[in-house]
């Protein structure tokens, strides 16, 4: 089943989430709560959906930035799969990358690519080979000399 994810659909759901927690922020600076079991409970419930917020923003920034693959954001609220015909043309639709892959690449090339390493973020990159050493006479330059004016 090919999955699509709708950058729309997952920022209104973030949106949605904020909204909430100003609720819940609204109503205990106002005193609307109904229990002091609420009033306790409404800054944990603020901070927990703020939290989730944030990391879930996070993760569709890493997303944009190519450096995680768009499957791990779907989720029913922004599915945009063929088939549903949800979304619109000023959405930007996000693929997961298998999908992407298969689309682009002919199987020979998924082996290749499969096979190498994968750049992790924070890792130094891999040591560069020393250049070749010269032969004792046979490379060595002339000492430079300063022009005369």
């Amino acid at each position: 089943m090919t999955k699509a994810i709708s950058l729309s659909a997952e920022l209104a759901e973030v949106r949605c989430a904020v909204e909430g927690a100003r609720f819940i922020a609204d109503a205990l600076a106002t005193h609307a709560l109904n229990s002091r079991e609420q009033e306790l409970q409404a800054p944990v419930s603020i901070t927990a959906i703020l939290v989730l917020a944030e990391l879930r923003l996070h993760q569709v920034e890493r997303v944009l930035r190519g450096e995680e693959d768009p499957q791990h954001l779907w989720a029913p609220h922004n599915d945009v799969t063929p088939d549903k015909d949800e979304g619109d043309a000023q959405d930007v639709v996000l693929h997961p990358w298998a999908q992407a892959e298969e689309k682009a690449e002919p199987a020979s090339r998924k082996k290749a690519k499969q096979s190498r390493p994968k750049k992790r973020r924070g890792q130094a990159p891999p040591p560069e080979p020393e250049p070749p050493v010269q032969p004792e006479g046979g490379g060595e330059q002339p000492p430079r000399t300063r022009p005369t004016s």
